[in-house]
């Protein structure tokens, strides 16, 4: 079982080492420092991507013989930050503005203005300066 690997220490430690590098991907701007990133990412988990349709929609798979299923995440999260930058552009690569949160997301909204991580951090902030607001007065 491929999930038996998720199982070791070492396994959990690479991923949550690969998780703060992706998070290092997130609110930058769309410049040579987060493209050497990206590509680093890229690099270190190149998989030959092919398309399949085996839902019914066309997406991306990638060959790995013999890779575990900490080498397939790396994949699948190295090529989905590089497709996100070269189709729909860096700045869906966000960070929640509310203070005290700092989730990474990434911005799929129709015209890419997402500010906040979830509706629950967008309705805090806003309780947050509104009580700020009417301290004030």
């Amino acid at each position: 079982m491929a999930n038996a690997e998720l199982d070791s220490e070492a396994a959990r430690a690479d991923l949550l080492r690969w998780a703060d590098r992706l998070d290092a991907c997130f609110g930058l701007p769309a410049d040579d420092r987060l493209f050497d990133l990206v590509n680093d990412l890229l690099e270190e988990s190149a998989g030959s991507p092919y398309i399949s349709a085996h839902d019914g929609r066309p997406h991306l798979h990638y060959r790995m013989p013999d890779a575990g299923i900490v080498a397939r995440i790396r994949a699948i999260t190295s090529s989905g930050l590089a497709q996100v930058i070269c189709g729909d552009g860096a700045d869906r690569l966000g960070r929640c503005e509310r203070a005290g949160c700092e989730v990474a997301f990434v911005d799929v909204s129709r015209n890419g203005r997402r500010s906040y991580c979830s509706v629950r951090c967008a309705n805090t902030a806003a309780v947050a300066r509104h009580r700020a607001r009417a301290a004030a007065r």
